[in-house]
C-alpha cells in the first residue's frame, strides 16, 4: 500500500492509496495515514482516494474503521470516495455506508465537506 498526498496545505487535504489495503499493510502497531499527515493530521478533513486499491481485506476494513473512529475524536472528518469495483463490492456487502462517510467521486465527497465547521 502506498498514500500519497495530491493537495497538501489545502482543505480537504487529498490523499491516495494505491496497492493493497490488507493485513500485510496495516497492523495495529502501524498508521500509514496518521503518518502521512503528520503531527494534527486527525484534526483535519481528509479525502481519501480509493481508486487504485487492488484489494481490501477485513484487516483494511478494519483500519478504514480505526481511521474513521481517530477522526471522528479529534474534530477532523474522513471521507472516502472512488472505489475500485474490488472496494466497491466490500464496501456494499459490509453495509460500510452505515458507519463511514463514502462518496461515489472526488466532487461527492468535497460536497460532503460543504458547511463543516472543521
Amino acid at each position: 500500500m502506498k498514500l500519497s498526498i495530491d493537495q497538501e496545505g489545502q482543505s480537504p487535504v487529498a490523499v491516495r492509496v494505491a496497492g493493497d489495503i490488507t493485513q500485510r499493510h496495516v497492523s495495529p502497531f502501524v498508521e500509514p495515514l496518521g503518518d502521512a499527515l503528520g503531527e494534527g493530521g486527525y484534526e483535519k478533513p481528509v479525502m481519501l482516494n480509493l481508486q487504485q486499491v487492488d484489494m481490501l481485506d477485513s484487516s483494511g476494513v478494519g483500519w478504514l474503521l480505526v481511521c474513521h473512529k481517530r477522526f471522528h475524536e479529534k474534530g477532523g472528518k474522513l471521507v472516502l470516495h472512488s472505489f475500485s469495483p474490488t472496494v466497491s463490492n466490500v464496501l456494499k456487502v459490509l453495509n460500510m455506508q452505515k458507519v463511514l462517510n463514502l462518496a461515489e467521486t472526488e466532487n461527492d465527497a468535497r460536497r460532503m465537506f460543504e458547511g463543516d465547521a472543521s
